[in-house]
């Protein structure tokens, strides 16, 4: 019986996990000069990896940022996370750069999905609380009829 308790526990596991990375959504950019505090991911264009490697580092194919501030000639964004050739996609503190616009391509916006959210945690609240029941955590597998231990 532990075997169907250990595998069910995985199965929860391997199940929120898809959840878990699907509380964003991204889609197209709703204007052509987004707003402030807009959440944007975009591709560097093949000129924008060389212009900027100094901001960026060597191989910066894609952003994903806040925006500070953007007007139809240049974006400044406050950085996530820049994606290198490689594959690999460090986090950034949000230092702010700022691109020449024709430098980005393919930007799409970036918004929590507040449903999938809550659905999420909900879940992953139940699996924690499923897994310290069925590990004893609780202290509810304990037999209550245990004689007291004897007197000194």
């Amino acid at each position: 019986m532990n075997g169907m308790y250990r595998t069910l526990t995985l199965s929860l596991g391997v199940g929120l996990v898809p959840l878990l990375s699907a509380c964003y959504t991204q889609g197209p950019l709703t204007a052509p000069v987004p707003a402030p505090q807009t959440r944007i991911v975009a591709q560097v264009t093949d000129s924008g990896v060389v212009a900027m490697s100094n901001a960026l580092g060597p191989g910066a194919v894609e952003v994903e940022g806040v925006i500070a501030a953007a007007d139809a000639a240049a974006w400044s964004l406050r950085v996530l996370r820049v994606a290198y050739r490689g594959g690999a996609s460090p986090l950034w503190n949000r230092e702010v750069v700022s691109f020449p616009r024709y430098l980005l391509t393919n930007a799409t916006e970036k918004r929590l999905n507040k449903k999938k959210s809550w659905l999420a945690a909900g879940l992953f609240t139940a699996g924690a609380l499923l897994a310290a029941r069925l590990t004893g955590a609780f202290g509810l597998g304990e037999n209550p009829d245990r004689p007291p231990p004897p007197p000194n």
